[in-house]
This record gives structure tokens, sequence and C-alpha cells, in this order.
């Protein structure tokens, strides 16, 4: 209904349940817990309106260099039961859900996320995410035994720990392109990611500008340099690729040869074209 930003009273209506409504977060608390429950269910960071002042560090900092999580501020007293209910969320590895300002009373919502760490002494927790469209598992989801558990012994389970600022560079990403693949208009989300442009190996920054919302299969073809962006945002395949004859889906990659990538709306969030210059060099560089 309202895409990847909520206004504040689709947040506040809640939701029915057993003839009661739940809410999701609180007007006021940054940390939310429902009646019904003994542990966060929110926390939430507000843009303030007009030049009134921030608050809270969280206001302020997207993401902890260090880690890559993101940091939320505790409430000022430590004795507050606020933060003990985020401290059971901790305990329990419960997923909860981060409303993050984006502007006066609108939010977007980044779930699930899990208080990765309780820094105390700091004020602080750490919130860990995981971005759904990845196959990885996280940490967090990895420390949720189950006493029915059977595992085949010949089959071993990976566990990847990612830089959490990933998962908010491609909810940010597949937001900005209104959830459409920028070269095909694919609208399937759980298709879709966000693609780095200059690449993270490479300190590609996690920024909307270093982004493309791509579908999983053109993400992989831009990785292996089957698809190249000029500065220019005009879309190029690779000459091998187009001397290919293999039916229906090759034929609707090659016919992106030389038209132009979509890009968001908002002229804020489209490509930066030294990012482009500098991927498209490698896409060049590939061909040789």
């Amino acid at each position: 209904m309202h895409g990847s930003q909520l206004p504040w009273s689709a947040i506040q209506a809640g939701f029915q349940h057993q003839g009661e409504t739940v809410f999701f977060a609180g007007k006021a608390p940054g940390i939310f817990k429902p009646k019904r429950m003994t542990a966060a269910l929110s926390v939430k960071t507000t843009v303030p309106r007009g030049r009134r002042p921030t608050t809270y560090r969280d206001q302020e900092s997207q993401t902890d260099r260090p880690t890559g999580l993101f940091p939320y501020d505790l409430q000022e007293r430590r004795a507050n039961p606020a933060n003990e209910f985020l401290k059971r969320a901790r305990d329990r590895r419960a997923p909860i859900i981060y409303f993050r300002g984006v502007k006066p009373a609108v939010y977007e919502p980044i779930w699930p996320v899990w208080v990765d760490q309780y820094q105390e002494t700091e004020g602080r927790v750490l919130l860990a995410a995981a971005d759904t469209a990845q196959p990885s598992i996280s940490s967090a989801e990895a420390a949720l035994p189950s006493a029915n558990e059977v595992r085949d012994a010949s089959h071993s389970l990976a566990l990847v720990r990612r830089r959490n600022h990933q998962a908010w560079f491609s909810s940010r990403t597949k937001a900005a392109y209104d959830y459409r693949c920028a070269l095909s208009r694919l609208p399937l989300r759980s298709l879709l990611v966000g693609a780095h442009i200059v690449p993270d190996a490479e300190d590609g920054p996690p920024s909307v500008n270093n982004g493309i919302c791509m579908s999983t299969l053109h993400h992989a073809a831009f990785d292996a340099h089957l698809i190249g962006v000029d500065p220019d945002l005009r879309v190029h395949i690779a000459d091998h690729v187009i001397a290919e004859r293999d039916g229906p889906l090759l034929a609707a990659l090659q016919g992106l040869n030389g038209t132009q990538l979509i890009v968001p709306t908002d002229p804020t969030a489209h490509p930066n074209r030294d990012y482009l210059d500098k991927r498209y060099s490698a896409f060049l560089a590939a061909r040789r």
C-alpha cells in the first residue's frame, strides 16, 4: 500500500490479534513493547520537524564504521524499563523491527534486525540486519537452536557474517528504483537486489548513488562483465554474448544493448557518473 516508506499513521494503526489491537510502535518512546509481549518489538528513530535539534546520536549516524552495524541509543536512564525490554530481546535473539526515520513522520522499516551487541557503558546497542534477498544465514538466525532439529551428517551449514550496512544499502537502493529492475523493469521483489557499481571489495560506498536495482540474473551478468553501463547511462552487452544464439532469455539480454538505464524519479538517487565510469572501464578491459 505504501511502498518502502510508511507514514506514521500506517504504523500507529497496528493490527488486530484475537480481538485486540496490537501496536507496532509508540509515538513517544523509541523502544517499544506491546502489552502482550515481555520484550521489545521495535525501535524507532525520528527526524525532527523544522529546526528542532536532534536528541540521540542515532538520529545523525547511519552505521557504526568498525562493524557496519546500526547504532541505536539506549534511554538516558540506564535503569529505564525500555532498556531492559531491549536487553531481553537480545538475550532471546528475538527479531525486532527498526523504524528508521527518513523525514518527519515518515519511516522506512528495516526488518528483521537483532540486538547484536548491548553496550551499556556506551549507552547504545548495535543492531544486525538481514537482507532477505541474500541466501546466506545471519549469525542471529544461527543462534536459534531447535530441540527437534535433525541435520544430515553428510551436509554442513555454512554461516556467513556479512557487514550489515549491505542490507541497508540494498534496501535503500531497491526502494529508490521503486522495486523494479533498472534494466528489464522486472517488478518481482524476491528477485531483486541492490547491485554495487563500484564493488564493496574495492571500497565502493554503501550509497544509493553507488547502486542500481537489478534482477538476480542481470546482477550476475553485471558482475561477470557481460553487461556494462557507461557514464551516460547507456547499456552495453559483451560482444560474445551478442554473438550467441540460444532462445528467448538470451535474446532478451541481447536486446538490452544500446538501451538506456532506467533511473529513479528522484535525481539525488541517480548513479554517480564517476562510479559508472570506473565500472565501465572494467567492463571494457574484460572485453579485450
